[in-house]
Parts: C-alpha cells; sequence; structure tokens
C-alpha cells in the first residue's frame, strides 16, 4: 500500500495495524462510521460490558457466537479468535463501542487484551489461524473527542471520522515481551 489509505481502504487489507482507534463525534453510530466490505464479517462488542475481564469474555463470547467450549479466559480467546470456523467470512472486523469503559480499572489487562488482538490479526495475515487461511481481521476502537482523555495511553494507531486519510497520530511502540496471562 502506499501513502495514507483510508480507514476503509485499511480494513480490507491483511496489514497492520491490527487495531485502531477511531475518533468520532459524539452520537455518531459506529455502523455509519465502518462500512462493511461484501463478504466480511462486522461484528460490533458493547465495552460498557467489558469493564471486567469476565465481561469482557462473555461480550466477545456474545458478539462472535463463540462455541459452548470457550474457557472465558485470555488463553482460550486468543485461541477463539484465531479460529472462527463457525463464522466463515473474507475478513473479520470487530468494532468496540464505548471503548472508554473497556478495562478501564487495569491498565495490565487492557494492555494483554492489545496483545491478543495484535496476534490475532497477524495470525490471520500469515495463515496461522486453525485452518491455515489468510484474512484480514482488524479491531475498531470507536471514542468520541470528549471521552477519549478517560485513558492516558490507548496505545493504538489513530484514525478520525472527519478526514481522509489515516494514522493521525504516530503508531505507539511495539508492545513489551508478553505478559503472563490469567
Amino acid at each position: 500500500m502506499t501513502g495514507n489509505p483510508t480507514l476503509q481502504t485499511h480494513l480490507c487489507n491483511a496489514t497492520p495495524p491490527w487495531s485502531a482507534l477511531l475518533v468520532a463525534l459524539r452520537g455518531t453510530s459506529a455502523s455509519r462510521l465502518v462500512k462493511t466490505p461484501p463478504g466480511y464479517a462486522l461484528r460490533t462488542i458493547q465495552g460498557k460490558k467489558c469493564r471486567t475481564p469476565a465481561g469482557l469474555f462473555g461480550e466477545f463470547a456474545r458478539a462472535l457466537a463463540f462455541p459452548d467450549y470457550f474457557g472465558h479466559n485470555w488463553d482460550a480467546l486468543e485461541e477463539c479468535l484465531a479460529d472462527l470456523e463457525w463464522l466463515p467470512a473474507k475478513g473479520y472486523i470487530l468494532l468496540i463501542t464505548n471503548t472508554q469503559a473497556v478495562l478501564p480499572e487495569d491498565e495490565e489487562e487492557y494492555e494483554t487484551l492489545l496483545e491478543i488482538l495484535d496476534d490475532a490479526g497477524e495470525a490471520w495475515s500469515t495463515g496461522h489461524t486453525a485452518n491455515g487461511r489468510c484474512a484480514p481481521f482488524h479491531v475498531v476502537f470507536i471514542i468520541s473527542e470528549q471521552d477519549k482523555s478517560k485513558r492516558t495511553h490507548w496505545e493504538l494507531e489513530e484514525f478520525s471520522s472527519t478526514e481522509s486519510k489515516t494514522p493521525k497520530a504516530k503508531p505507539s511502540p511495539k508492545r513489551s515481551a508478553k505478559r503472563s496471562r490469567k
């Protein structure tokens, strides 16, 4: 890819960043900001239900229709995100709304989430998935300009819903080595 693609173009490619922060006007619906490319699975995760790891696991399981065997822990989340055989699609886009409510009291758990989402994006881009298939996999954290300050460090590349080019901010440095998952 050359230049700075739009968010929509970026979501159609299996290239990093796998997770991004989309700053939007308050009250703008997620479906108006991100159009689903033909053949893609777009799922919305309600951040307000992800205040704790247990809530996050339940919300991801609901949104992505995880199988009954999903273990409701970080390792199980990583495994299911790199599988998705029950949700066949040309590519995957996860929209997280109310982003400021995602694990607001635990930066370490938030960091673990970001690592898992990055791992899933990389697995899908390289064919290291359950069925060896390559496909775009992206997660878009949607936040209003007013709520953006509720977390000091988002550690995500930023896209703007009002600009045609991206990223708005430089990518954050590579996250440290994986933390032990609980």
